[in-house]
């Protein structure tokens, strides 16, 4: 029965419809893959929503001068406060005392050098408050870095040719935070609990800072030279103008990520669309091949029917013949859209740009959806057509 349905049929459509298959999956299956990345891209290392931004007063030359003070007087913060369009604004605790971390492990080169250390209200940042908590006599101060000092000190190994660190490695790597002046230094362990690129500041908790200030600085008075504030939701544009008019400026560089992700979102979207419909004409014709098909096998159906083989037993052949040729450009696309999506990954990691490296339950489920759509397709074109074969 397979000769008689399929030998010396003209597969030039077929040809071509396979053709739009295989790049209507790759170009499907890149950009949904891309569009999860994007989407998730920074979020494991974001401690601020959309709404929440960080500012300071902006450098001018006036202050090379003298003139003015580079941080947040008490009067200035009560007026931010007041805004309707501000929901909260809290100062950025930072040390007013030395600091020097040690890094003192097996897997990587001795490190030490003076930081900075902040700390913000827990309200403010997403974080869970199980791990980064601190009270006085724990074993350690969890900290949060910025994601530059992983980059910093890949950098400094890939120099060196020694192995480079991941995220997971590093974090149980033994640190020590050397506290205060050398007359009266305190030595406390610390464990790295996440990593963000929001600050360019090692964070520590709230309360720990405090005690660290009240233990080791030389002075109590407090000097805020940037704020934590979060906007009012859809007043964003309301703030963002407040903050230009008062001269204060915001990190660019989040405002800058949020802009490009809804760029590439788009470019993507664009880029899917144009997916689904190579998709849908591929489908269309391969549909008019298998018409074409069953109209130039109109003797042989009705010969068969009336010889008693069923409806069911033809369809099967038929469904089972562009199951066949479906699953193959699966395969193929599934296959060089493998190696093209570890290509793009290795050249973001090139850039600098960290994304995970598996690939997305959605590209599985996106194949899987195809299929289902492809076989009920086919399934019932097929059907009618013979049916209709039979009663003519």
């Amino acid at each position: 029965m397979r000769k008689l349905l399929f030998s010396n049929r003209n597969k030039f459509k077929l040809i071509i419809a396979c053709t739009g298959f295989f790049v209507g999956l790759i170009l499907l299956l890149i950009s949904l893959e891309l569009y999860h990345k994007g989407k998730s891209y920074n979020e494991s290392s974001k401690l601020l929503d959309e709404h929440t931004l960080i500012i300071q007063k902006k450098v001018s030359r006036a202050a090379h001068l003298g003139l003015g003070s580079p941080g947040f007087s008490a009067l200035e913060i009560d007026e931010l406060q007041q805004q309707k369009f501000i929901s909260a604004c809290s100062p950025i605790k930072s040390n007013q005392f030395e600091v020097i971390v040690e890094i003192d492990d097996p897997i990587i080169p001795a490190f030490n050098s003076n930081i900075f250390l902040q700390a913000v209200e827990n309200d403010l940042i997403d974080i869970s408050s199980v791990e980064y908590k601190w009270e006085d006599g724990n074993d350690f101060v969890p900290v949060i870095m910025p994601r530059n000092f992983l980059m910093m000190l890949n950098t400094f190994l890939s120099a060196s040719q020694l192995p480079q660190l991941s995220e997971s490695l590093i974090s149980n790597v033994k640190m020590n935070l050397k506290l205060g002046p050398k007359s009266k230094r305190s030595i406390v362990p610390a464990r790295i609990v996440g990593f963000t690129n929001d600050f360019s500041s090692i964070l520590v908790p709230n309360a720990f800072l405090t005690m660290a200030n009240s233990k080791f600085a030389n002075t109590q008075e407090e000097f805020q030279s940037q704020l934590i504030i979060k906007a009012v939701d859809n007043k964003l544009g309301l703030l963002e103008s407040y903050l230009k008019d008062k001269g204060y400026e915001s990190s660019e560089d989040q405002l800058f990520i949020s802009r490009l992700k809804s760029t590439i979102s788009i470019i993507l979207t664009c880029i899917m669309s144009l997916a689904i419909l190579t998709l849908l004409l591929s489908t269309v014709i391969m549909i008019q091949y298998l018409q074409l098909m069953l109209t130039g096998l109109t003797f042989e159906i009705r010969l068969m029917l009336r010889l008693g083989h069923s409806i069911k037993a033809l369809k099967n052949n038929f469904l089972r013949y562009f199951i066949l040729v479906f699953s193959i450009n699966a395969l193929i696309s599934f296959i060089c859209f493998y190696f093209l999506n570890a290509a793009i990954h290795k050249r973001l990691i090139s850039s600098g740009i960290i994304i995970n490296e598996s690939i997305s339950v959605w590209s599985i489920l996106t194949l899987l959806i195809a299929f289902i759509i492809f076989t009920i397709t086919v399934n019932f074109f097929t059907v009618q057509r013979i049916k209709s074969q039979f009663h003519s």
